[in-house]
């Protein structure tokens, strides 16, 4: 085989991956990155509107990833308020944290640890310690739902399961 019919092939090849790229992606939804900007020289990802929190390309060997959205998540007995770094849980009589930013894998679903504090009723005392466990948060993300199970770590004991919706107010009742 000639050379001019190798290039045309490699050619039409190229143009047929990246438009099949295109198009997936755009059969899912998914926006791609709008532009390229340079901070200092190195190029940093600038996403299109709309996108935070999204599965994207991979620019310069990143890949992104998809995580919870920010925002105060509600459910019967449980709030919890998702930042960029990390989450907080207040349940009817504990409350909870989560150091780092919940991953979502390709069907939105996450387990990452986290500890878990029982509270008791009446007021906490100054420098009161509440003494925490590890735990282990698993669940998924459907839409703006969130289905949520907690366990200790240590011996699989179930804390609960729960229904959350992004954006909704928590309906706790505070033990006393």
């Amino acid at each position: 085989m000639n050379r001019l019919w190798k290039s045309t092939i490699i050619v039409f090849l190229f143009f047929v991956g990246t438009a099949f790229l295109f198009i997936s992606h755009a059969d899912r939804g998914d926006k791609l990155v709008a532009s390229v900007a340079r901070n200092n020289g190195h190029p940093k990802k600038v996403p299109a509107e709309g996108e935070h929190g999204m599965v994207g390309l991979p620019i310069n060997g990143e890949v992104r990833t998809k995580r919870v959205p920010v925002g105060l998540w509600g459910g019967d007995h449980i709030s919890m308020e998702v930042t960029e770094r990390r989450t907080t849980v207040e349940y009817d009589c504990a409350n909870g944290t989560i150091d780092q930013r919940i991953a979502l894998d390709r069907r939105g679903r996450f387990d990452v640890s986290g500890i878990h504090a029982p509270e008791h009723g009446g007021p906490v005392r100054q420098n009161e310690l509440l003494n925490g466990y590890p735990v282990q948060f698993t669940g998924r993300i459907s839409g703006k739902r969130m289905y949520l199970t907690v366990k200790r770590r240590d011996n699989g004991e179930l804390i609960g399961t729960f229904t959350l919706v992004h954006g909704v107010e928590p309906r706790l009742m505070k033990c006393r």
